[in-house]
């Protein structure tokens, strides 16, 4: 039985937010709303001013029974969990490992092929990231790599967490090599060529995120008083993404884009690969829900960079050298000031073209693409990555989004690449948008694990149909 009050908290590096959600027969209601800045210093403080606003008269002093109403939260006030992660070939072990941190909710900082260098251990001692994914082999299959990584790896500063899922023919001895780290053996993410092996990684990911979470800025006072534990924020929104996908109609193929300031997050919940008998795949066939993320795709921490790679999608909406200029001027401005809000038309419409970049670039990153190949045989495509072209409608939040949503602004999300190219990108070619006005779903996600079906139906009502592509 559902409880009839839950509180659900989102501490985010900005603000913290939570809402109180009642559940009816076959969804929950939203109720109390509240936001606050987040407190950086001891996250409690800003989780008690959202439940002091939620609930009137409760303070952090003030006795919990978990029968009055569970807690679920959700926290990226870390900026997140960062992984770097190792592999063997990049087509293989090495992108099956970036989809498993992207879907255990992490950002992965950066990847390394083959044989780790002494570059590449000065990257990794300088990345200095939460957690080093290392993998690479199938069963029984490459060794040298893993044992090699190892030495390097054992020799390194490198002072964070190392999870190992490899080869396990050789688990015992990497570990044993690895004995002075923080080492965690997993399962194999690619026991066999070409098999995806990612729940165990997603698992050791999790725990490890727990444990690192809990242990700062105050969160295990959170979880000792409300028997909560935390879920990393894009944990909570794949979850979403699978609930809706498994249980709402008509909801097969579509996308969801989480835009913030610093990060533009991507996640697509379609099949990857179709078979037409003139189609080959290249590489791994990708799991139906993927999510990507990218680091220089954001409205305000990341505006600057995102200006940058912006350049050919500002040409094609007609920008000539002096507003693309002006824009420039605007992104540093915004980059170096992030609470800052437009004053005028032109820089709403400067606001409106970045996101526009951030939704076209991070869409571009995450698709497949496809080349034609001649053989023996005579011509066939060859594809890489997924395949987006049969996703139907897609989702926008995030603060921007939301708040473009409200004020009925409109978008432009290509479905053809802006310049020419010889891979073609697999783009959605028609969809409807439909806008988080309400900034709900993050906060709805934390109950998306145990309650999916309420969740998914309620995420769907909650919606606002923008416009027709």
């Amino acid at each position: 039985m559902i409880p009839q009050k839950i509180i659900c908290v989102d501490i985010g590096s900005t603000y913290t937010k939570g809402a109180v959600f009642n559940p009816t027969e076959d969804r929950f209601k939203v109720g109390a709303r509240a936001v606050v800045p987040t407190t950086v210093n001891y996250l409690p403080d800003g989780f008690y001013k959202v439940l002091e606003a939620l609930i009137p008269g409760f303070g952090s002093e003030h006795a919990y029974d978990k029968t009055d109403f569970p807690v679920f939260f959700s926290s990226s006030a870390k900026g997140g969990l960062k992984i770097a992660v190792v592999g063997l070939v990049p087509e293989m072990s090495l992108n099956i490992a970036r989809l498993a941190a992207f879907s255990a909710g992490a950002k992965v900082c950066a990847a390394f092929p083959y044989r780790l260098g002494k570059s590449n251990i000065a990257q990794i001692e300088s990345l200095a990231p939460d957690i080093l994914l290392f993998c690479g082999g199938t069963d029984g299959g490459n060794e040298r790599y893993a044992l090699e990584n190892s030495k390097m790896l054992a020799a390194s500063k490198f002072s964070g967490t190392i999870i190992y899922a490899g080869n396990n023919f050789v688990a015992d001895e990497v570990a044993n090599t690895l004995s002075s780290k923080e080492i965690v053996v997993t399962e194999n993410v690619m026991p066999d060529f070409g098999k995806l092996n990612i729940e165990p990684v997603r698992e050791a990911i999790r725990k490890v995120f727990l444990e690192k979470i809990i242990s700062g800025k105050g969160l295990n006072e959170i979880v000792k008083k409300f028997e909560a534990l935390p879920v990393p924020t894009p944990l909570a929104v794949f979850n979403l993404a699978k609930a809706i996908g498994e249980n709402v109609k008509n909801w097969s193929n579509f996308a969801i884009i989480d835009m913030g300031g610093a990060t533009t997050d991507f996640y697509s919940y379609t099949d990857a690969f179709h078979y037409d008998g003139e189609t080959v795949m290249k590489g791994i066939v990708e799991p139906l829900l993927k999510r990507t993320v990218e680091g220089d795709l954001g409205m305000r921490v990341s505006a600057e960079s995102a200006c940058e790679t912006g350049t050919d999608y500002f040409a094609s909406l007609g920008f000539d050298d002096n507003k693309l200029n002006d824009l420039k001027n605007y992104s540093l401005k915004i980059s170096e000031s992030p609470e800052y809000l437009p004053e005028n038309e032109t820089e709403k419409m400067f606001d409106r073209t970045l996101a526009g970049a951030c939704i076209y670039h991070s869409l571009l990153r995450h698709a497949g693409t496809i080349e034609e190949v001649f053989t023996i045989k005579g011509r066939i495509w060859a594809q890489t990555g997924k395949d987006l072209r049969r996703i139907n409608k897609i989702i926008g939040t995030g603060g921007y989004l939301a708040a473009m949503g409200r004020n009925n602004e409109k978008i432009i999300i290509p479905s053809e690449p802006t310049t020419p190219c010889e891979k073609i990108p697999l783009l959605p070619q028609k969809f409807t948008y439909h806008a988080d006005n309400t900034y709900v779903l993050p906060l709805l996600a934390n109950l998306a694990e145990k309650y999916p079906k309420h969740c998914a139906v309620t995420a769907i009502d909650s919606l606002i149909n923008e416009q027709q592509k």
